[in-house]
């Protein structure tokens, strides 16, 4: 489950263009350089067991930040359609679900001078037990 942040970093990457820093935590990153994409795996849920079968549901998280400056706000709304745009409903390969999203929320930076948001996306994956 963890080897789809590195597939949804580089999926954005591109997609956001070379002004952003898209990064997964997984490596030391200057978490200072703006404008920044931060991608992680936020938990998994149990959603349902079936004879040998159990259905999962990894959650994604796209952290996004940007400074303040006068045209912050335009370009973090249309990073935020480009993420969605990238992101929903679509199938990394090896995957027969879809990740989906699931919501959005405005980050609460302690630095006055930062605006973000966190943009959710959920997956359902299978996985089998023993069928004896």
């Amino acid at each position: 489950m963890f080897v789809l942040v590195s597939a949804i970093v580089d999926r954005l990457s591109p997609v956001l263009g070379s002004g952003w820093k898209v990064a997964d935590g997984t490596q030391h990153v200057d978490r200072t350089a703006l404008p920044r994409a931060d991608v992680r795996m936020q938990g998994v849920t149990l959603e349902r067991v079936s004879g040998p079968s159990v259905l999962l549901q990894a959650r994604f998280v796209v952290t996004l930040a940007i400074s303040g400056a006068s045209t912050a706000f335009a370009s973090l709304d249309s990073v935020v359609s480009d993420v969605i745009a990238s992101l929903h409903n679509w199938r990394p390969q090896g995957y027969t679900a879809r990740l989906q999203m699931q919501g959005i929320a405005e980050v609460d930076y302690m630095d006055q001078g930062l605006f973000g948001y966190e943009v959710a996306f959920t997956i359902a994956l299978t996985r089998l037990g023993v069928n004896d």
